[in-house]
């Protein structure tokens, strides 16, 4: 099977929810409160791994407290960690992320570093290379193109400086950066775009459309569109036509709202295939 190497930030997560955001002076309960591992490309490969991908994280820790619940949590999950450098020199990220259950958003605050992985010894093993946007500088320092031997994927928030669509063959941004598809007939690639519970919008130059969400229990929407991005390199490995991939990555990041910690909720392979099943019959 086609190898996928995952690229960016990894970062320990406090998760605590709320009804809803306190006013002035006011005090707020917290109705639940969990620690996780994130970081966008760190739940594509947590995504990945529990859709029986062979996915590594190349990504940057600490050699603390935070690196070790990063690392021991990624070996729980099957994500290779040969790729993970340890650097006594930096903390591990870390992040406080409020979320409201009554408004269905979220407050984040995050203490990440700024420190990028060296290129991996091993990267022609891999068919496929996933970036967010720390790995997006990542691969810029290793001099990895498109049209080498891994094809490239990236999910991307915000728009940043360098960022073109063209150099990457599976182009998934947010709303923040377009909403416009059509990119994919010019560059060449494919591009999604979720739009959360309106559903998402495709095209790789041939097909195009736009593919509903599931209607799915929703404890918290947190990680949702990292997990659909993983889900969504996992179906280029199985080389799924593009509205199937979609349909796919749409009932992944569906389920994982079943969780606070948008990890915990990510399906595996056989809870996929049964909902799906359900899904046709």
């Amino acid at each position: 099977m086609t190898k996928v190497l995952s690229v960016g930030i990894a970062t320990v997560d406090t998760i605590v929810l709320v009804d809803k955001y306190p006013a002035s002076n006011e005090r707020v309960i917290a109705l639940q409160s969990v620690r996780s591992v994130g970081g966008p490309a760190t739940t594509a490969a947590v995504t990945m791994a529990r859709l029986g991908i062979d996915v590594s994280l190349s990504c940057v820790i600490g050699d603390d407290e935070a690196g070790r619940f990063v690392f021991d949590t990624l070996k729980r999950e099957g994500v290779d960690t040969r790729n993970v450098i340890v650097n006594s020199d930096i903390q591990t990220a870390i992040g406080t992320i409020v979320v409201s259950k009554s408004e269905q958003t979220r407050a984040i605050m995050v203490q990440p570093h700024k420190e990028l992985p060296s290129k991996p010894a091993n990267i022609s093993d891999y068919g496929w290379i996933h970036v967010d946007q720390f790995g997006m500088q990542a691969l810029k320092n290793w001099g990895v193109h498109r049209g080498g031997s891994a094809r490239l994927s990236i999910d991307i928030g915000y728009q940043t400086p360098g960022l073109s669509s063209s150099d990457y063959d599976l182009f998934a941004p947010s709303e923040n950066i377009t909403t416009d598809v059509s990119t994919a007939t010019k560059d060449r690639n494919i591009v999604v775009i979720s739009k959360g519970g309106e559903g998402s919008i495709y095209s790789d130059g041939i097909d195009s459309g736009i593919v509903p969400a599931i209607s799915a229990e929703i404890v918290s929407t947190l990680g949702a569109g990292d997990v659909f991005h993983g889900a969504l390199v996992a179906t280029q490995v199985w080389q799924k036509p593009i509205k199937e991939a979609v349909s796919i990555a749409n009932a992944v990041a569906g389920l994982s709202c079943r969780g606070l910690d948008g990890q915990s909720g990510i399906p595996t392979k056989a809870e996929l295939d049964a909902f799906l099943a359900g899904a046709r019959s």
